[in-house]
């Protein structure tokens, strides 16, 4: 994959995930698929924190090769987004999703052919190079959360298309 197809990617992904979250109905936002599953309103909430999190991994790492990446499911930024959710309404995750989205294409602008064969230091999993890095927390990152979302709304297929 080349710089460009990252950033070609990743504009596709945030094409269909602001499609899709305004697809969806906003009275049925709040409602969970059982005790451990997150309702959409929880997840549109966690695309719209996440991608700024890893912008600032993404440029602290391009800035200096050392500097640690990544996170693990505890970090106190991506469980306050997951509980603020239910004081939004969708026009404003929708909102923070766009904002987030932008954030994180603005740092893959900074990214090169030469990065995607370099090292980068995980905190959680040590040594990895750069796409193992993407596929996580952002490509492939944003790949599960679209088929989450389009698995919570019929019309969401359609849209996530």
């Amino acid at each position: 994959m080349t710089a460009d197809q990252v950033r070609e990617d990743n504009a596709e992904l945030d094409r269909r995930l602001l499609g899709l979250a305004r697809l969806l109905d906003p009275a049925r936002l709040p409602e969970r698929d059982g005790e451990e599953a997150w309702s959409a309103a929880q997840v549109l909430a966690h695309l719209g924190e996440f991608p700024h999190f890893f912008a600032g991994d993404l440029r602290r790492w391009l800035a200096d090769p050392q500097a640690p990446v990544g996170r693990t499911v505890e970090h106190e930024d991506r469980l306050a987004a997951v509980a603020a959710a239910t004081r939004k309404d969708r026009a404003e995750l929708v909102a923070d999703m766009a904002t987030a989205f932008a954030d994180l294409d603005d740092a893959l602008g900074g990214l090169r052919e030469a990065h995607l064969s370099a090292p980068m230091h995980n905190r959680k999993y040590g040594a990895e190079p750069l796409p193992a890095f993407l596929d996580r927390y952002v490509l492939g990152h944003k790949r599960a959360h679209l088929d989450q979302l389009a698995n919570q709304t019929p019309a969401g297929r359609d849209a996530s298309t």
